[in-house]
C-alpha cells in the first residue's frame, strides 16, 4: 500500500480532476487491493501450449499404430485448422501499425494452431517421405507460414519462433550438403550465420525506417544481432590461424554497434555489442599464454568482465537519463 499515493487520489478527487470511477479505480491500485497479473496468465497459457503439444507428440508416438496414420494427420490437422478458425474471427483487420491482441490467449491459439501445423507436416514427411532427401524444406515452409502469420495477426512471439526456424533450416541444410549432420562445415554454419545476422538487423532497420510493423524492430534486431555477433565471436574462438581477422572483423562491428545502439538508445543492443567484443579480447588475452599455464590471463580477463559490466551500467544509467 502507498499512503501517499492513495492521499494523492483522494485530493485529486475532491478538486474535480478524476471522476469518482476513476478514482475508486486508482486508490484500489494504491491499497494493493486490485493488482495484474496478466504476466502469470501469459506464462501459464505458454507453458500450457508447449505441455500439449509435447503431449500430443507422446501420445502419437505410443498409439499411432494403433490409430492409423491417415487418421493421426487428419486429426492434427483439423485439430490446428480449429486453432486458425478462431484465430481468424477473432483478429482484428490487418495494419501495419502496433496490434493489441482482442484477447489474452489470442497469441496462445495461434501458437498452438502453428505448433500443430508444423507437427503434421513433419508426421506426414516421416510417415510417406513426400520430400524424400529434400525433407529440410519442411523448415522453409514452416519458417515461411510462422513469418507471414506472424505479421499478419500481429504476433511477436510468431515472429521470434518463425527466425528461429528459418536460421536452422539454413543450418540444417548446410549441414546436409557436407553429407550428414556430424560432418558439417564449421566455416560454412558460421557464414550462414553472419549473412542471416545482417538481413535480420536490415529487415529491423527497414521495419522502422518504412513504419511497417515498425515495433518488431525489436525481435528482428536482438535476432540479427545474437547471429551476427555469434558468427563473429565462434570465428575468433575456433579459429586456429585466421583468428585474428575474425577478431579485427568481431571489434569493428561490435564497435559500430555499440556506437549506434547508444546514440539509438536500446541498452539491449548495447549489451550485446559489449559482450562480443569482451569475447574476442578474452581470446587476445590468452593468446600469448598458449604454450603454457599461467594466472595472467584469468586476472586480465576477469578486469575485463569488470570493465564491461561497468561500461554497460554506464551506458545504461545514459540512456535512461535522456
Amino acid at each position: 500500500m502507498s499512503p501517499d499515493v492513495v492521499a494523492g487520489v483522494a485530493r485529486l478527487s475532491s478538486e474535480g480532476v478524476l471522476s469518482s470511477d476513476q478514482a475508486a479505480l486508482f486508490s484500489r491500485v494504491a491499497r494493493r487491493d486490485l493488482v495484474s497479473v496478466r504476466l502469470e496468465i501469459r506464462a501459464l497459457l505458454y507453458v500450457g501450449v508447449l505441455l500439449l503439444t509435447s503431449g500430443v507428440g507422446i501420445f502419437i508416438v505410443e498409439h499411432h499404430r494403433d490409430i492409423g496414420r491417415w487418421a493421426i494427420a487428419a486429426s492434427i490437422a483439423m485439430a490446428a485448422a480449429a486453432c486458425f478458425l478462431w484465430v481468424i474471427r477473432s483478429a482484428p483487420p490487418f495494419t501495419w501499425s502496433e496490434v493489441e491482441s482482442p484477447r489474452v490467449a489470442f497469441d496462445y491459439i495461434l501458437l498452438l494452431g502453428l505448433l500443430l501445423f508444423a507437427s503434421d507436416l513433419a508426421y506426414v514427411e516421416a510417415q510417406f517421405t513426400v520430400l524424400g532427401p529434400r525433407w529440410v524444406h519442411h523448415l522453409l515452409v514452416v519458417g515461411i507460414v510462422y513469418l507471414l502469420a506472424a505479421y499478419r495477426w500481429d504476433s511477436r512471439i510468431v515472429l521470434g519462433l518463425a527466425l528461429s526456424t528459418l536460421t536452422a533450416w539454413r543450418g540444417v541444410s548446410v549441414s546436409l550438403l557436407a553429407g550428414s549432420l556430424e560432418r558439417s562445415d564449421a566455416g560454412d554454419l558460421r557464414a550462414n550465420a553472419v549473412l542471416l545476422g545482417v538481413l535480420y538487423v536490415l529487415a529491423a532497420f527497414l521495419a522502422v525506417r518504412l513504419d511497417r510493423k515498425a515495433h518488431f524492430e525489436e525481435i528482428f534486431g536482438n535476432a540479427g544481432l545474437l547471429l551476427l555477433l555469434g558468427g563473429l565471436a565462434s570465428g575468433v574462438v575456433a579459429s586456429e590461424l585466421g583468428w585474428g581477422l575474425w577478431l579485427m572483423a568481431l571489434l569493428v562491428v561490435a564497435g559500430a554497434v555499440m556506437w549506434f545502439s547508444f546514440w539509438l538508445g536500446r541498452p539491449v543492443y548495447f549489451a550485446q555489442g559489449v559482450l562480443a567484443a569482451y569475447v574476442g579480447l578474452v581470446r587476445l588475452v590468452f593468446a600469448p599464454f598458449a604454450e603454457r599455464i599461467a594466472s595472467v590471463p584469468f586476472l586480465l580477463a576477469a578486469l575485463l568482465g569488470l570493465g564491461a559490466l561497468a561500461l554497460v551500467f554506464t551506458a545504461h544509467r545514459r540512456m535512461s537519463g535522456r
